[in-house]
């Protein structure tokens, strides 16, 4: 029955009529029996994988399928025979320069599956200051808990990791996830087979370019797959490298928590933050979290961006400017949101939709 038009006729003349009815194959291929319980599983994931993406050709052209491709993703996961599709590789120039490599959407809805799976495995492990890509957090949440940190007196030590994405060891990822999943997932197998062909593919093999070559004039080296160390770097864009990127830095976390004794801590993906009364204490852990992360994770801290200074100053986190009596928006948000207004987008409706979500962001920021 088709529920999901919101243009259906509901006169029953057979124009456009809401109660159209199309054949369906059986979820298990015989009469009378309930879905498997992977294809639920996998329908669930289309679901989430189709939000903000109705629109897009891959994703109208998979739901014109959807029960074939749905069972073709079981039976592909059961024989161990799936295969990633070539991603789209392109220049994103807003908020900042980046190489996206944009999965299809088929693998987008494998990304969902994975993370249904591990992701509640996975979150127990993690610190609850790891604000990135988890449920109930995110960057309004780590605004407030980091302004919640300050006093008057506190130094804040900022950090950030050169080339995080395109650094990461892909080896020693994988290790940390099958670590964490170890003993707690029935189907391990299953989720080996599936980490292991997301972890160790080669996102740029085969990948559609679809900005020109000209667009990577001005990215940074380190900020591109291109010239990535061998068996290191994932694709930004992906669901499931938000996810691996927690994982990956999880042991940092916990050793600034536990070795360092830093009670105030907090981590954006690789935007780190540290607050302590005595600045000696900040200045020691530099050195240590750098050696930590040359023979624990293969990554380098960034230098021109290690930051120590007074908390009264304030300083930037997360698109805000936190002081200890305050919080206002940061430079980049402001412009941006300049920008929205004086250089609207053609479509009224899209150009509200993004007005209202700056708006709705600077609210929350004070």
């Amino acid at each position: 029955m088709n529920y999901n038009n919101e243009n259906a006729n509901w006169n029953n003349n057979d124009k456009s009529n809401l109660f159209s009815v199309r054949c369906l194959q059986d979820c298990n291929g015989g009469a009378g029996k309930l879905a498997s319980p992977l294809f639920l599983e996998m329908h669930k994931a289309y679901l989430d994988a189709r939000k903000h993406k109705r629109n897009t050709i891959n994703q109208l052209k998979f739901e014109r399928n959807l029960e074939t491709e749905l069972l073709s993703l079981c039976s592909e996961l059961e024989t161990r025979t799936y295969e990633l599709k070539p991603g789209i590789c392109f220049i994103n120039e807003l908020p900042v320069k980046r190489e996206i490599i944009a999965a299809d959407f088929r693998d987008r809805v494998i990304h969902h599956f994975l993370y249904n799976r591990i992701y509640p495995v996975l979150d127990r492990k993690f610190i609850y200051d790891s604000y990135s890509c988890r449920v109930g957090k995110g960057t309004l949440f780590g605004i407030k808990r980091v302004k919640g940190f300050l006093r008057d007196g506190v130094w804040v030590l900022r950090l950030d990791i050169k080339g995080f994405f395109m650094a990461i060891d892909r080896g020693i990822l994988f290790g940390l996830l099958m670590d964490g999943l170890r003993g707690t997932q029935p189907a391990c197998e299953l989720l080996e087979f599936l980490i292991r062909k997301i972890v160790f593919n080669e996102p740029l093999k085969n990948a559609l370019f679809k900005s020109p070559k000209c667009a990577w004039n001005g990215l940074l080296p380190d900020k591109s797959l291109i010239n990535s160390a061998p068996n290191c770097g994932l694709p930004i864009g992906n669901l499931t490298s938000q996810v691996f990127a927690n994982v990956y830095l999880n042991p940092l976390d916990h050793f600034v928590k536990r070795e360092l004794k830093i009670k105030y801590y907090g981590r954006y993906v690789d935007d780190m933050v540290l607050i302590h009364s005595d600045k000696q204490i900040l200045l020691n852990a530099i050195s240590s979290i750098r050696s930590f992360m040359r023979k624990r994770l293969n990554l380098t801290l960034h230098p021109k961006k290690i930051k120590l200074q007074p908390a009264a100053k304030g300083f930037a986190f997360l698109g805000a400017y936190i002081y200890p009596r305050g919080v206002v928006a940061g430079k980049r948000v402001v412009n941006n949101f300049k920008g929205c207004i004086f250089n609207p987008l053609a479509n009224p409706e899209k150009q509200a939709q993004r007005v209202q979500s700056y708006l709705g962001l600077l609210t929350h920021i004070k």
